[in-house]
């Protein structure tokens, strides 16, 4: 009975010692190098492209509920609000649209290689950026067609669209281009305004309203304008501008620099913040409601701060990162390092699920770890029990 008794003692025990052992992130290898990530308003699940062509949804309890292919190497990847559509376009001009469960409702193709591609809120409508800028409906009807015109800075430089972005009603559009245009036009297509930058438009974005439009590129410029357009309230900022994104409501505007620095303005006024990371700033993104701000670098660093600038706490992916998407709270990220997909919840720091995450993609996470380990004891132990 004493040998009994010691058993069920360690299994009260481990029991809270696998609850205060929860896992605040999860991995998956995808197979190839994630190439952009997204995620659900809402955080319930984040969704991967990768050069191999597979498009992998990672729940933030760490199941992979499916993993779809693509024609070619997907380039660009984008989650409706509601979370009920899930779009995807490719190097080869494929764009492909699905729901939050992978079931494909169709594929299409553009002029030249997918490099940006936006939903509106509600999925009914994806602009996408390819040699031209496009514009599907949901069911997969072309609404139109633009083609990037020809600049004063264009010189040789072969132009297409490098980014773009949807207001959350589906009413206006912005577009960047490697000539240096900044374009703002209505889901009708019709042209209201025209930007111009200096150099290549490397990042594009737009309030949920679409009263403040944000652009950054390799001119070391930020230009934020209101919906009417004219002058744009400008700043230097001392570097290429790699990566960019604004607040929902327009308050605030992050940049990833070359060089390793990520800047906060708030537009029309002032500087709030700069955080030096030491390597090239691939990629940002700042929570809808401004409170949360995340980063990823050339070097495999993750970064997460609030929207004072102070540091919440960093991750090393170990591999370039790619891509990070933050839901609409700040409460959960996504992350695309190298191989590897990563879905964290931000209120901790990051600490791994109890086994080793190395789980392919290809394969839905089990459940494991302490737990299972608990119910084995326990049954041992009745076992035992019941013998005697």
């Amino acid at each position: 009975m004493k040998r009994t008794a010691l058993i069920v003692a360690l299994i009260v025990a481990l029991v809270p010692a696998a609850a205060g052992a929860e896992a605040s992130y999860y991995g998956v290898s995808t197979g190839s190098i994630v190439n952009d990530v997204a995620i659900a308003a809402d955080g319930r699940y984040m969704v991967a492209g990768t050069g191999s062509g597979s498009i992998v949804c990672l729940q933030r309890d760490g199941t992979v509920p499916w993993n779809v292919s693509a024609p070619n190497a997907v380039t660009a990847v984008a989650v409706a609000d509601a979370g009920n559509y899930v779009a995807a376009g490719t190097d080869g001009g494929d764009v492909l649209l699905f729901d939050e469960n992978g079931g494909r409702y169709w594929t299409k193709s553009v002029a030249g290689a997918v490099r940006d591609l936006a939903l509106s809120g509600n999925g009914q409508y994806l602009a996408v950026g390819g040699d031209r800028i496009t514009l599907f409906d949901y069911r997969g009807d072309e609404e139109w067609d633009i083609t990037v015109q020809p600049g004063a800075r264009s010189g040789g430089t072969p132009l297409y669209v490098t980014s773009v972005a949807f207001t959350n009603d589906g009413n206006y559009i912005v577009a960047g281009s490697s000539n240096g245009d900044i374009l703002f036009m209505n889901r009708q297509g019709n042209l209201i305004w025209e930007g111009l930058a200096r150099n290549v438009v490397t990042a594009v974005d737009v309030s949920r309203d679409g009263s403040v439009v944000a652009a950054g590129g390799r001119d070391r410029a930020l230009q934020v304008y209101g919906r009417a357009g004219g002058l744009p309230w400008a700043l230097p900022t001392g570097a290429p501008i790699l990566a960019l994104a604004l607040s929902g409501d327009g308050r605030f505007v992050v940049v990833g620099k070359e060089g390793g620095d990520v800047d906060c303005y708030r537009p029309n006024d002032d500087l709030l913040w700069k955080n030096r990371t030491g390597s090239d700033v691939l990629t940002v993104d700042i929570s809808r409601r401004g409170g949360t701000v995340a980063a990823g670098t050339a070097n495999g660093s993750v970064y997460l701060w609030n929207n004072n600038g102070d540091a919440l706490w960093s991750f090393d992916a170990g591999a370039a990162v790619n891509g990070v998407a933050l839901s609409d709270g700040g409460d959960y990220l996504a992350a695309g390092a190298g191989e590897r997909a990563f879905i964290f919840r931000t209120a901790d720091a990051p600490v791994p699920a109890a086994t080793d995450d190395t789980t392919h993609a290809t394969t839905p996470t089990q459940a494991g770890g302490a737990g299972a380990l608990v119910g084995l004891l326990a049954v041992a132990v009745a076992g035992r029990i019941m013998r005697r």
